[in-house]
């Protein structure tokens, strides 16, 4: 998975997870909870500002993540944008099918942009915490967070059975291109069909063969994990104080609170 890849080689591997999280949902809750087009730029620039400098991370892999969920922004913002006006003054319009008016207004625009951007903040304060902190170190961070133990013990399982998924998909589309499956375009989507048709019924049986194994092994509910040993990450609370502060400083600018 890319995203472990990257934690991996972090430099901030072996800081201490519990600031990296802090850090990250203070940046994504702030960013969210104010209507600014101007923080949700700033939230986006300075999380990847800081996955580019601490953590390492190469420009090209960032905006590799970074654009999957900015296509998929980018088409839902579209009817925000566009859509019916009637009368309102539009900076763009046409009529369709010769009955309705639809364009795009500047209220509309405005709406569209502040969505994409509040989006795209979040994301890339997730990014932060996901390219930054494998998932084992995350999980026992909410640990000592004093997060539910089912909500991580479930965390735990679901993480492990995508990777099941993604190993049964994987050699069922090798069968299948062994086969010629993927031919032609409608060779490739019956094998497609087929392929969906069948990773589920084996990744539930093969999930049910390591949840058996878990229970040979003792498995009473509880997986036990050894804490890893991290540098201290305090200096990352400043941090977060810092681009918490600036966030509030560009909202109180953005509304003219501000001389």
């Amino acid at each position: 998975m890319g995203t472990d890849r990257c934690a991996y080689l972090s430099r901030l591997r072996r800081v201490d997870p519990v600031p990296k999280i802090w850090l990250a949902l203070t940046a994504l809750l702030l960013c969210v909870l104010v209507d600014s087009l101007a923080v949700g730029i700033f939230t986006l620039g300075a999380l990847s500002a800081l996955n580019l400098s601490l953590g390492g991370q190469k420009a090209g892999d960032l905006f590799h993540f970074l654009k999957v969920p900015m296509t998929f922004l980018i088409i839902g913002c579209l009817p925000i944008i566009l859509r019916p006006i009637g009368t309102a003054e539009a900076l763009w319009a046409f009529r369709l099918l010769g009955r309705w008016t639809w364009g795009v207004t500047a209220e509309n625009l405005r709406l569209g942009l502040l969505v994409l951007c509040k989006a795209m903040g979040a994301v890339s304060a997730m990014y932060f915490l996901s390219m930054n902190t494998p998932m084992t170190d995350l999980t026992m961070a909410l640990e000592r967070l004093h997060v539910p133990r089912l909500f991580v013990e479930l965390t735990e399982l679901i993480y492990r059975f995508i990777f099941l998924l993604a190993g049964e998909a994987g050699r069922i589309r090798v069968a299948q291109e062994a086969r010629l499956g993927y031919r032609d375009f409608k060779g490739s989507m019956q094998a497609l069909g087929t392929l969906l048709s069948t990773v589920f019924v084996r990744s539930l049986r093969r999930g049910d063969r390591v949840f058996s194994a878990l229970e040979s092994r003792g498995y009473t509910g509880v997986l036990i994990t050894l804490p890893g040993q991290y540098a201290s990450g305090r200096w990352l609370y400043g941090l977060t104080a810092a681009i918490a502060v600036c966030q509030l400083l560009i909202l109180a600018a953005e509304r003219r609170l501000l001389p």
